[in-house]
């Protein structure tokens, strides 16, 4: 038989207490991805008519998924909070505020690809909070370093829908089988290629980047002769680069002058997955992404994600 989400049980010293609640991300995943099926049938494609607390305009389907995710989180009875990228403040699960663990999420990365009907995805990680479980969670329990991360995923809603996890043993991607409604193992041990693949970024910005990274990155075109991809959905992205090789930067510009992905909720989670599957997760100064400490709930950071070759040489 087919191994289901059932096997994160049997992975490491995590895995039987990681598996409910990335069994209710597998939950919220299908839900959603049902939604986005059906979006343009329901007039649920376009703007919300609101704003994140980054300022940008959300997709009514951004708002549906975070309610989703924050459903499914709630019914597995061990998440005592959820901080989403949607939402400004930490959002305590009252019932179950006693419980140990915490999860951070993107519900719905790369969104403005929705109205051509482009891929998008979900981005998570678990943490196990630092406050005594008789007080009320508090924001300082979500700022832990990629180290402290227990678990962490995405999913790619494309042609199927695909959830991508570790326990810190590891990296798996289980597929939804329709036949079977559940996520069979489809990827096991997905490691990144150390040769091949392609760099992936918006290079219409490059002469605005900081560090001199468009003459590292045209360093590292000369060197390696990648070629470019670019999706401009994260999770399109990063599967693509692990799957084929290659390297993901998102770099610091003029206008984003401390990066524009966030910390908490697309970097961390990216680099604990990157890490696990053989690549390297670095941010500025020669920092990797795992060993920055989080200052605030929202924070962002520059991120260059790929094989170790490739990028140490554009790190150079």
């Amino acid at each position: 038989m087919p191994l289901t989400l059932n096997n994160i049980a049997k992975q490491g010293e995590h895995g039987s207490t990681m598996m409910p609640v990335i069994q209710g991300v597998g939950r919220a995943a299908i839900e959603i991805a049902a939604v986005l099926r059906g979006a343009v049938f329901r007039g649920a494609l376009g703007g919300a008519g609101s704003e994140n607390v980054q300022g940008e305009q959300q997709q009514l389907l951004d708002v549906l998924s975070d309610e989703i995710f924050l459903d499914e989180m709630r019914s597995t009875g061990f998440v005592c909070a959820v901080g989403s990228e949607e939402q400004e403040e930490l959002l305590v699960i009252e019932e179950y505020s006693h419980a140990d663990y915490l999860v951070l999420v993107d519900p719905l990365d790369g969104s403005s690809n929705l109205d051509v009907d482009g891929p998008v995805g979900t981005i998570f990680s678990i943490v196990k909070r630092k406050t005594a479980n008789a007080d009320r969670p508090h924001v300082s329990d979500t700022l832990q370093s990629g180290r402290e991360v227990i678990a962490a995923g995405y999913v790619l809603y494309g042609p199927s829908t695909m959830l991508v996890c570790s326990v810190g043993e590891g990296v798996d991607g289980y597929t939804f089988n329709p036949s079977t409604a559940r996520f069979e193992l489809s990827h096991g041990n997905m490691r990144i290629p150390e040769t091949g693949g392609y760099y992936s970024v918006n290079e219409s910005n490059a002469d605005q980047w900081a560090d001199n990274m468009g003459a590292k990155l045209e360093n590292l075109k000369a060197e390696t002769g990648l070629g470019m991809r670019y999706v401009g959905a994260m999770v399109a992205d990063m599967h693509r680069t692990i799957l084929k090789g290659g390297v993901f930067l998102y770099p610091a510009d003029s206008k984003n002058t401390t990066g524009k992905l966030r910390l908490l909720y697309e970097a961390i989670p990216m680099g604990f997955i990157m890490e696990q599957a053989g690549g390297k997760s670095m941010s500025s100064d020669g920092v990797a992404v795992l060993d920055l400490q989080p200052e605030a709930l929202h924070q962002r950071v520059p991120v260059y994600l790929g094989s170790t070759t490739k990028v140490d040489i554009l790190l150079g």
